[in-house]
Parts: structure tokens; sequence; C-alpha cells
């Protein structure tokens, strides 16, 4: 899939962006599609908070981003935690690479979030393979079957945000 700018190989990162363009110029409609000469993209919203993304290249190849505020999709691998309490803030799910995204926000201490990552995902059988931690962010790396889950836990002055990524490994 190509994008008609550059003419490299579109990305989930070209999707999120055509995404973010196509969201801010469909606000009024519950559906919309731009076709340009290497492909199409469409946008649909699918409630107040969620909506879907379509990329199709000219080669019919296409890449999918569901995106969601306040909820966890009912399709979320149940062997990945998710600390609780937390307000789930966003959730996407992109076909291409299988890749889901997940964006919590909690008041708890990021020592306390951590903790409860590391116990969930050995009791879920990830295996952690690395560790990062600075002053404000710690990121962990876990695989299990053919999956990659990173964490990364920032602090901020009143909250702290969890950011889940979830990909097959290549």
């Amino acid at each position: 899939m190509y994008s008609s700018i550059a003419k490299k190989p579109l990305r989930p990162l070209g999707a999120l962006l055509a995404a973010s363009l196509l969201c801010a110029g469909a606000a009024c409609s519950r559906s919309h599609t731009v076709t340009t000469a290497d492909g199409k993209v469409s946008y649909q919203e699918k409630g107040k908070d969620a909506g879907t993304v379509t990329v199709t290249g000219k080669d019919g190849q296409t890449a999918t981003l569901n995106f969601n505020r306040n909820k966890v999709p009912d399709d979320y691998p149940k062997d990945v935690p998710i600390y609780s309490p937390a307000k789930i803030v966003m959730s996407q799910s992109i076909s291409q690479e299988n890749a889901r995204n997940l964006v919590l926000e909690s008041a708890d201490a990021i020592d306390k979030i951590v903790d409860f990552y590391k116990k969930g995902l050995d009791s879920n059988g990830w295996k952690t393979e690395s560790t990062m931690t600075t002053a404000q962010l710690t990121m962990l790396t876990s695989t299990k079957d053919q999956r990659q889950l990173t964490l990364q836990i920032s602090d901020s002055s009143d909250k702290r945000h969890v950011m889940q990524i979830l990909t097959d490994k290549k």
C-alpha cells in the first residue's frame, strides 16, 4: 500500500495520520470516503466515541484502524492484564500487523501499577524480556507465543498514563 505523497509503503502510522485528518474533516457526517489515484480512505462513525478508518491502496491492499474511547474492546485478549482502577482513555486496533493499543489513566502510584503488571503478566504466561525505568517512565517489554506487549507507564503531576501496545512478533 502506498501513500500518494511519497510513494512509500503505507504503515499504521500513515493510517493514523490519515485517520486524524479524515476524522477532523468528517466531524459532521456518519461516514465519508476520500478517493485519490493511489487509493481511498474511508471513515465510519460507530456511535459517539467510536469509529473505523479503512485505507485501501490501488492494489486493493487494506489497513483498518478501529478506535474507541472509554471502552476496552470486547475482543481484547483476556491474557493481557488491564490495570484497575483506571479510566480507559482510548483503544485502537489496526488490522495491519494485528496491532492493538490501549491507553489508561490512573491516580495510583506508578510503583503500584508496575507491580500489578509484573505480577499479572507473569501469572498469564508472559515473559518479561526487558524493563527500563527512568524518573518518570517505566517501560516493560514482554512476549508470549507469537505476540509482543510493550507497556509504557508514565508519571505526570497527578496522574499516571499507561499505554499498552500489543503486536504480532515480526
